[in-house]
């Protein structure tokens, strides 16, 4: 995508929002104005005290929160519409959400089909042919830019927010690098074809279908595995972060078979199993899976049908006896080698609990009871076969005590933080891929969520992008994420330092319409209404702060103006007026600039980072 232009009109625009953002939050220089309200300087050590702890949001808001993609006014509304009381309700809302396919999503659809997508209902074979055929780095990952693209919109728009949150967990957990060179250019199957029919399905048929998606092959290096010289990249992977976890990794081990250190089990089918893998067992899988391939995406395969597509190669495979978890596949097992293997997988007990863990880390809190890791890790053991096994063992984390009492054990990061901005402020934003000089609110966003570390799909390792509160908090991530949340109400549609088009976030209209009477636009109820709407309740001090700012010198209950605009050469600048003299009237200072600013500390505040 383009650089920012560095042309005379954007830097003329830029350098008038900067100043009326400044002149909205910069003390003046004359002493008499500094004192924005009566008895305050305006000195740090007069702001209010930071609470020993936060606290928490209703219970509707809390739940919310964690099982979408962000709390939303409009969520809120249709829960409270599903029962007499919250547990009702929520058993209603999740019972919904778990049934996607009912929900009339239409709205979301309309806006996908708006952004002209070209590429994301193409086969592997179409795919493919327009990789080879591309002439431009733009046009090659064309593919992946619009899936990054459409995934931000469902996330933002879609009624079916527990199949999106859900989805991205699965993104990072089969965490596959969607702008390499070679893969990027296929990723629709992935996402299309291997994650979003499993969502809440079963988890053995998405393990298969992850494992035959070109955008894993490449990812993992499975499709230049054959007979001699098996690659154990992806079979690793499989059994470390796919299945069975590091938690059930027992090392390098002489003879695993007879130790007595390691324990086992008896599988479904009445073998032998062991409990926990070791090398021995990583370097036999890859033996199992040699043979499973891409066609035309080696010399061996070249002349091979359906280009792009999955494929067996029975002359690549490893024809001989393997060994793994200490259950025999006998030889000339061909295909039949790997489908075993990934039953054995997905029914052992090691995988349960590990996927259950993630689980109940993603959706209740980075410490989890064990009681409630191991009572999801049976239900996903005793329902590996099941069609809604997923969705069964989701159910049961939703509903779990632990899940409806837990609050603020988790942070969003950068990326859940900006869908939550933009679903909590009612935003009105297509993303679409740009190959322009105009810098827009795409190109903008998403080169902002790189920088704070969190782009989709941008995630170089296999292991997913992390999921605990420390991961996010540092400096640099928490600190791109605050300049990124505020800068969200200052995009403008098309172009996004360009004045003359709307906001993607037009908070001053959102006011307006909520508050019609000028009479009732005082700081007390402009705050009150957007802190409802992005919070859903009035915490302190934030409420306070953001309050005192929004008013300055005048008194909470006075009406601001948040009309009358500056005008440059007949364009309104959405800004208000300059407006220092006489003193103490920062009141009536760019008040609409303020009102974005006070907006943006709410959305920078520890209550809306919470989860």
């Amino acid at each position: 995508m383009a650089s920012a232009p560095a042309t005379a009109a954007f830097n003329t625009a830029r350098r008038r929002l900067f100043d009326a953002v400044f002149a909205a939050v910069v003390p003046p220089t004359d002493p008499r104005l500094s004192r924005r309200r009566p008895g305050r300087d305006g000195q740090f050590d007069e702001l209010p005290a930071s609470p020993d702890s936060l606290s928490s949001p209703p219970a509707a808001v809390r739940w919310l929160t964690r099982a979408t993609c962000g709390y939303s006014t409009l969520d809120l509304i249709a829960f409270n519409a599903l029962g007499g009381n919250d547990d009702a309700r929520w058993q209603a809302w999740v019972d919904q959400q778990l049934s996607p396919a009912t929900i009339d999503d239409a709205a979301c659809d309309a806006r996908l089909a708006s952004a002209g997508f070209t590429t994301l209902d193409k086969t592997p074979e179409q795919l493919w042919a327009a990789r080879e055929a591309s002439s431009s780095y733009f046009q090659r990952m064309l593919p992946i830019a619009e899936t990054e693209c459409a995934t931000l919109i469902r996330q933002i728009y879609s009624r079916r927010q527990l199949f999106e949150a859900t989805a991205s967990f699965w993104h990072d957990h089969f965490s596959v690098f969607g702008w390499d060179y070679d893969g990027g250019p296929l990723f629709p199957p992935f996402d299309r074809d291997a994650i979003r029919p499993h969502v809440f399905g079963n988890f053995r048929a998405m393990l298969q279908a992850t494992c035959e998606s070109a955008a894993m092959m490449y990812m993992l290096d499975l499709y230049t595995s054959y007979s001699g010289h098996p690659n154990e990249n992806y079979a690793r992977e499989l059994m470390e972060l796919h299945t069975l976890g590091a938690e059930n990794y027992a090392g390098i081990v002489d003879d695993p078979d007879d130790d007595p250190s390691l324990p086992t089990y008896i599988d479904w089918q009445g073998k032998i199993q062991r409990l926990q893998y070791v090398d021995d067992d990583v370097y036999e899988a890859a033996r199992v899976l040699t043979g499973w391939t891409i066609s035309h995406s080696t010399w061996e395969t070249r002349n091979d049908p359906n280009p792009g597509a999955f494929e067996f190669v029975q002359a690549l495979h490893d024809a001989g006896v393997k060994r793994v978890l200490h259950r025999n596949f006998s030889a000339g097992g061909g295909q039949n080698d790997g489908t075993l293997l990934f039953d054995m997988l997905a029914q052992h007990p090691g995988t349960a609990h590990f996927i259950a863990g993630k689980l109940c880390r993603r959706f209740v809190g980075d410490v989890v009871p064990a009681s409630l890791v191991q009572a999801a890790a049976d239900l996903f053991h005793q329902q590996w076969q099941a069609p809604d096994q997923i969705a069964q063992v989701i159910a049961l984390i939703l509903h779990s005590n632990e899940f409806k009492t837990s609050w603020g054990t988790k942070m969003k990061g950068p990326a859940r933080s900006v869908v939550s901005a933009l679903r909590a402020t009612l935003a009105n934003f297509t993303p679409v891929p740009d190959n322009s000089s105009t810098y827009t609110p795409t190109e903008e966003l998403i080169g902002r969520l790189q920088a704070a570390g969190q782009r989709l799909f941008y995630w170089p390792a296999p292991n997913g992008y992390p999921d605990t509160i420390t991961a996010w908090s540092s400096t640099g991530a928490l600190g791109l994420t605050l300049k990124l949340l505020p800068r969200l109400l200052e995009m403008h549609q098309t172009e996004s330092y360009n004045n003359a088009y709307p906001f993607i976030v037009d908070v001053q209209e959102q006011t307006l319409s909520a508050f019609p009477n000028a009479a009732d636009r005082t700081a007390a109820n402009v705050i009150g209404f957007w802190c409802d709407r992005i919070l859903g309740y009035r915490p302190q001090p934030t409420f306070g702060v953001a309050l005192d700012f929004l008013r300055q010198e005048a008194a909470p209950t006075d009406p601001l103006d948040l009309v009358t605009d500056s005008i440059s050469n007949g364009q309104p600048q959405h800004t208000g007026v300059w407006h220092l003299n006489p003193p103490n009237t920062l009141s009536k200072h760019y008040t609409i600039a303020r009102l974005r600013v006070a907006i943006g500390l709410l959305l920078c505040s520890p209550e809306f980072l919470r989860r």
